[in-house]
């Protein structure tokens, strides 16, 4: 249910900024498909029943992004005889989040919503779900319960197949469930040298054992602040490839972006936006190679206004990926 929709129909929209290539890359074993030109898996496209609501539980809670939006726009008779939609269901609203470095997330909002409420059960035809990949299941799980998100099981562990693999599955304040999976030594199968190797969320950006000293530790508080409160431009750059890779992934609330000139503008941009603000540190700490860095940010006058979380991928020495949580807003 895309574009192809007559544009009389469609409020095509803010495109702020470029999804990033990365959708599906099989980086481990490219399989080879059938069907011409088929790569992988785009997005999953879930219903919600306030846009509002959803967008804001998937960036608050994980850090996703809202990218594109479509409507809302009405539809016409044949259109919801051709999907399958209540002929009473009036307008529909699409927004695309960018979810991290795994597949994207669609969202779709009708009104009025004339679909069951009640959510399925899992063994109904109907039922289905999607896993959101952590490198740290019990810390994510632990971060998560701490604003409010309520868990339905005690994280589980595989076996077999699956050896290796922890789950665990939250709920949505709309009521369906979201699985938490993490493997970041590998599952069971692995070990038998299978043909094809199953994608993982973590190809694109190595989860390893390998412990940072305190002393990095340091130099990268030392760094992080120096960089993101330096307002000249020029100097900054150089000041960046220090600390992060050529290739880093970063993500804000409003922001997308990938590689060190597109992070320099973008801290002109927030620095432009927020005149005079300063960041402090608050503590660092560190599972293996990902790091959680909490930090202050405000004028002088208020130097706490705005609190937050920075949690850090690091490879080979330098941070590989980047989101921003943001915990204390003004209102």
């Amino acid at each position: 249910m895309k574009t192809n929709i007559k544009i009389k129909f469609a409020v095509l929209t803010r495109t702020a900024l470029a999804t990033l290539a990365i959708i599906f890359t099989l980086s481990v074993n490219r399989v080879n498909a059938q069907a011409p030109g088929l790569v992988g898996i785009d997005h999953v496209g879930i219903n919600v029943p306030d846009m509002d609501q959803a967008v804001k539980f998937f960036h608050d809670m994980f850090g996703f992004t809202p990218v594109t939006q479509l409507g809302p726009f009405s539809m016409p008779a044949e259109w919801k005889k051709t999907f399958h939609i209540h002929e009473n269901a009036d307008q529909v609203e699409l927004k695309m989040l960018r979810a991290g470095d795994g597949s994207n997330i669609e969202l779709f909002a009708y009104k009025p919503n004339a679909g069951s409420q009640e959510q399925p059960y899992r063994d109904d035809l109907s039922a289905s779900h999607f896993s959101i990949y952590t490198s740290d299941i019990k810390a994510t799980k632990a971060y998560l319960e701490a604003k409010g998100v309520k868990f339905v099981s005690d994280i589980q562990s595989g076996g077999g197949d699956t050896e290796g693999e922890n789950w665990v599955y939250l709920e949505t304040p709309w009521g369906s469930t979201i699985e938490l999976n993490s493997y970041p030594k590998g599952k069971g199968y692995e070990k038998h040298n299978p043909a094809v190797k199953l994608w993982t969320a973590s190809s694109e950006v190595e989860l390893n054992t390998v412990s940072l000293s305190k002393e990095y530790l340091k130099k990268m508080v030392d760094l992080q602040i120096r960089i993101w409160d330096n307002t000249d431009a020029k100097a900054r750059f150089s000041q960046l490839s220090e600390l992060y890779a050529d290739n880093i992934l970063f993500f804000d609330h409003e922001a997308v972006v990938n590689g060190l000139t597109d992070l320099n503008n973008r801290i002109t941009q927030l620095q432009e936006q927020n005149k005079g603000f300063k960041f402090s540190f608050i503590k660092i700490d560190n599972s293996n190679n990902v790091v959680r860095y909490y930090w202050n940010y405000g004028p002088k006058s208020n130097p706490k206004l705005i609190s937050g979380m920075d949690l850090m991928i690091v490879e080979n020495g330098k941070v590989r990926s980047l989101h921003v949580f943001l915990d204390k807003l003004p209102k």
